[in-house]
């Protein structure tokens, strides 16, 4: 039926198969899916041969449109099935030489991984938060861009007292500041939790001073903070001793009076030089000890910028800096090794 037309139209349906034919003969002579997609396109697009007969089909009659539109649409859909089979074969031979290219030999031995290992400091925090956690202790946060007053004026330094300047601050435009030490998250727990309660807040913090074997502008530290009706002084003896013995293996500690701010009494937490075993070096200055964790029971001031009533509860309350703790730990006398990123270094821990 499809070839019972007028003898004019004999030429376009020959017109037609001849596109098929080439349109396959093309086709199937790509080396690429690339060279595919641009050789399909030149066939099938808008510009192609067959768009353009299509294109000029309105000049024709009804019957000739119905003929030449069938003839049309069976080759647009035999170039398809010509396109897809050499789409299909050109993707299933790039494959295979994917694989004969990277193939695996599960018979070569592997090339050494070396076995992956955490940052001293890392390491050290979380041993002392598994163990202060061990006592019931949680663990809180808080920011480490603070205001002055949970910096200073709420821990009792308020602007002029010269305990500011020990803290060697950096001061922001906007009138903020890096804190100092973990002790902001102290007064911010005061003020949010109700008593009793115990917790660490492990973090980083900021002083502006000179870069050298034992000082940096930043280092982590670990506040410590105990409230409750019946806190003695003893029990902050016993936790901390147990402290130093636990994460130093310290077999001889001290504690001496200290003046802090916030805490009344102030003590300092020593013990025996790791490095001369109490002999006397330049580390410990010859004296045999060294200060470790600054301590004291929390000053009443303190409890009352909070809220909370110094003739009900006690606390107690204390910050190790975590860099000097690792030093100790592993007998390093550069703090600035820790944070070179030298492998060599870090590898040994």
């Amino acid at each position: 039926m499809i070839y019972n037309v007028i003898e004019n139209d004999m030429e376009i349906l020959n017109e037609i198969d001849k596109i098929l034919e080439e349109a396959g003969s093309l086709l199937n002579s790509a080396k690429s899916r690339n060279e595919l997609d641009d050789r399909f396109r030149a066939v099938s697009g808008k510009k192609g041969r067959l768009s353009a007969i299509l294109h000029n089909i309105g000049s024709y009659s009804a019957e000739e449109k119905k003929i030449i539109g069938s003839k049309s649409n069976e080759v647009k859909n035999k170039i398809e099935a010509v396109y897809k089979n050499k789409k299909n074969e050109i993707e299933a031979i790039e494959r295979q030489n994917f694989l004969d290219k990277y193939k695996i030999d599960l018979t070569i031995p592997g090339d050494y991984m070396e076995r992956p290992h955490k940052h001293p400091i890392t390491a050290v925090l979380e041993e002392a938060v598994d163990f202060f956690s061990s006592m019931g202790f949680e663990i809180a946060e808080g920011p480490e861009i603070e205001t002055t007053y949970y910096n200073f004026d709420a821990l009792n330094i308020p602007a002029n007292h010269p305990a500011r300047d020990v803290w060697d601050t950096f001061y922001l435009l906007n009138g903020l500041v890096p804190r100092t030490h973990t002790s902001s998250v102290q007064v911010r727990t005061l003020e949010k939790k109700s008593p009793p309660f115990r917790i660490i807040a492990p973090g980083r913090c900021y002083r502006y001073e000179a870069v050298d074997a034992t000082h940096l502008f930043m280092f982590n530290q670990m506040e410590g903070l105990f409230v409750d009706k019946n806190v003695r002084l003893t029990d902050l003896k016993g936790i901390l001793e147990e402290t130093v013995k636990h994460l130093l293996g310290a077999k001889k500690t001290r504690f001496r009076p200290a003046f802090y701010p916030f805490v009344e009494p102030g003590l300092d937490l020593d013990i025996e030089c790791v490095f001369c075993g109490g002999r006397g070096c330049g580390v410990c200055k010859n004296t045999g000890w060294i200060e470790v964790i600054p301590c004291g029971m929390v000053h009443p001031n303190v409890f009352k910028y909070a809220g909370i009533d110094p003739l009900k509860f006690r606390g107690f309350a204390f910050g190790m800096g975590f860099d000097r703790i690792v030093m100790l730990k592993y007998n390093i006398n550069d703090l600035r090794l820790l944070y070179q990123g030298e492998l060599d270094i870090l590898n040994q821990f």
